[in-house]
């Protein structure tokens, strides 16, 4: 038993001898090709630099505004009937609203909506498949090749396949996982930040104006359609009060006509019971009347306000995103300098095959 496991640690000695000659004989292996390994990496860090220079320039536009909570016109009422069209009912209204973003009813209207960029008034998407030469990328994919969009298809439910794969594509492309809209929020001060990037400064300062436009809007409406069928819901229920209540007056000005002054005891409880609903039906009518007027306007306040406070817009000119070129440098002389060691312990090793 003590042999064995004496045998076992000497074979562990000489493993880890073995593995000391090894990277012995990798150090003196480069020592040996130092020359030549710097000079591939020189060549590397000279590609880097050459990127780091002829790379287009980056644009960030960003915007930023706050969510107004509460009132006739806040975000808070607004989004009480987004559950249905976000999936749930819970989260924050920020929450909501960076889902609202990142939603296809809104970055798709952004999508196929048309705007100037340069000299060219066309729809966002084909601003976006011209700057990003798409159409040369997609060339191979024969239904992405044929998309074309006119200033006239903003209706993506009638577009036809390749019209329809092209606009799935873009529209990853811009609210995907590396998508070029960027959104958040801080929960402190309440703050949504929504930027574009892009290599092209006006395409990415008028999209985040468009998005930002289309978001305010989006909301708007959503304040308005709460509010006109609250009051339409509201206005039915006041007319049938009305009608229920003309008909008990008519029914008590009836009995009181056919008694001729004279009231027998059955005629009393009778006309007791309708003076009583008469009393109910009038104050509910009250009631619903009040809370008519206050839908009426609540209703024209939310189509005179808006539950987004804008902070700080983008405008030209835009500072680009700095790249490092000594990051550049570094990447291309570490990189190069790698593979050009591991092509000289390769070829070693090939050799050695051979040989043996």
């Amino acid at each position: 038993m003590d042999q064995s496991k004496e045998i076992q640690v000497n074979d562990d000695e000489i493993s880890l001898k073995d593995l000391i000659k090894i990277i012995q004989s990798w150090f003196g292996l480069l020592w040996k090709n130092i020359i030549l390994i710097v000079f591939i990496g020189s060549l590397g860090a000279s590609i880097g630099v050459y990127l780091a220079y002829s790379h287009k320039p980056v644009f960030k536009a960003e915007s930023r505004f706050i969510v107004k909570e509460g009132g006739p016109s806040g975000l808070a009422s607004s989004l009480g009937s987004l559950g249905s069209l976000l999936g749930g009912t819970g989260g924050s209204s920020l929450d909501k609203t960076i889902a609202v973003i990142g939603s296809e009813k809104v970055m798709g209207k952004v999508l196929l909506t048309a705007v100037p960029i340069g000299d060219t008034n066309d729809l966002v998407i084909n601003h976006y498949i011209r700057l990003g030469n798409l159409n040369e990328k997609w060339s191979k994919d024969t239904v992405l090749v044929k998309a074309r969009f006119a200033i006239s298809d903003t209706i993506p439910e009638v577009f036809n396949f390749p019209q329809r794969k092209a606009f799935k594509a873009v529209l990853a492309s811009f609210i995907g996982e590396k998508g070029i809209v960027g959104k958040s929020f801080d929960k402190k001060s309440g703050i949504v930040s929504l930027d574009v990037t892009h290599t092209d400064e006006d395409f990415a300062i008028e999209t985040n104006k468009l998005i930002y436009n289309e978001l305010k809007s989006f909301f708007q409406d959503q304040s308005t359609e709460t509010a006109n069928m609250n009051v339409e819901i509201l206005t039915k229920k006041v007319d049938s009060i009305q009608s229920e209540l003309n008909s008990v007056r008519r029914q008590l000005a009836r009995r009181t006509d056919q008694s001729m002054g004279v009231f027998l005891n059955e005629d009393k409880v009778d006309l007791k019971s309708l003076a009583v609903k008469e009393q109910i039906l009038l104050t509910m009518y009250g009631e619903a009347q009040k809370n008519l007027e206050t839908f009426l306007f609540m209703g024209q306040s939310a189509s005179s306000s808006t539950a987004l406070n804008l902070l700080d817009i983008p405008y030209s000119p835009l500072t680009p995103i700095k790249r490092s070129k000594l990051l550049f440098t570094l990447a291309g002389f570490l990189l190069s300098s790698f593979f050009a060691f591991a092509f000289i312990l390769i070829r070693r090793w090939y050799k050695n095959l051979m040989a043996s």
